[in-house]
Formats: structure tokens, C-alpha cells, sequence
């Protein structure tokens, strides 16, 4: 018992000291490459994983990345998964760019699924009122 409670401090003792000593990065400030970023993620739209697909269509539209417009209507056009042709349709609206929020009203009348349809009705709807990033 004794000697865990030696262990137990000189380990906790050793924790403080590196603690004390350790040093932090001199600059937190990090710059970004949107260029290589957005290349990335279009890389990662291709992705046979469906989570993947999904987290690099919102973060394209959130960031309004305007070189992924063509790689998000085939998205948007092809994806087997709902969600993710959901996800494409409001990355494009959050974009805006023309030929994207046209891509979404044809999707909103020709979409296979009458829940991606409704969806994109809705944002086509929700953009003339309010700005459709997540942010606040």
C-alpha cells in the first residue's frame, strides 16, 4: 500500500513539473490555403464513405467554396444517399451561385425522392427570406 502511495505522488509530482516547464506554441494564429482546402474536399466528394461525402458537402457550403459548384450538382444529381443530395442542394444555395441554385429548383421538381424534392423546394423557398449558413 505504501508503495503505491510513493508511486501515485512521484507520478503526480513529475506531472506537475512537466506541466511547469512545458511551453506553448509562440503564434496560434494559422493560416488557411481555401485553394488546397477546397481541392480536398472535392477529393472527398468522391469518397465511397457516405459520412465523408456528407461532412465535405457542408463544409463547402458553409465555407462557400464557388470552385465546388460543379462537383456538388453532380452531387446533388447522382448521390444514392438522400441526405447527402440534401446536403448537397443547401451547400449550393448557401454558395449561391447561379447554375447551383438552379441545379436545386430542378431537383426540387424532377428528384427522385419526394423528401430531397420537398427539401429543396423548402431552401429555394427559405432563400428569399434568410441566410442559410448554420453559423449564427
Amino acid at each position: 500500500m505504501k508503495t503505491k502511495q510513493i508511486l501515485t505522488t512521484t507520478l503526480l509530482i513529475v506531472s506537475m513539473a512537466a506541466t511547469a516547464f512545458a511551453t506553448t506554441p509562440k503564434s496560434t494564429e494559422y493560416k488557411i490555403d481555401w485553394q488546397k482546402a477546397e481541392k480536398n474536399y472535392i477529393v472527398a466528394l468522391s469518397s465511397d464513405n457516405i459520412g465523408l461525402r456528407h461532412s465535405a458537402t457542408n463544409y463547402l457550403g458553409e465555407y462557400r467554396l464557388k470552385g465546388a459548384v460543379d462537383h456538388l450538382i453532380t452531387l446533388l444529381r447522382s448521390d444514392k444517399v438522400e441526405n447527402n443530395r440534401m446536403a448537397a442542394a443547401l451547400a449550393l444555395m448557401q454558395i449561391g451561385e447561379k447554375e447551383g441554385v438552379k441545379a436545386v429548383e430542378e431537383a426540387s421538381l424532377f428528384d427522385g425522392s419526394e423528401k430531397v424534392s420537398r427539401f429543396c423546394e423548402q431552401l429555394i423557398n427559405a432563400s428569399s427570406s434568410k441566410d442559410l449558413s448554420m453559423k449564427n
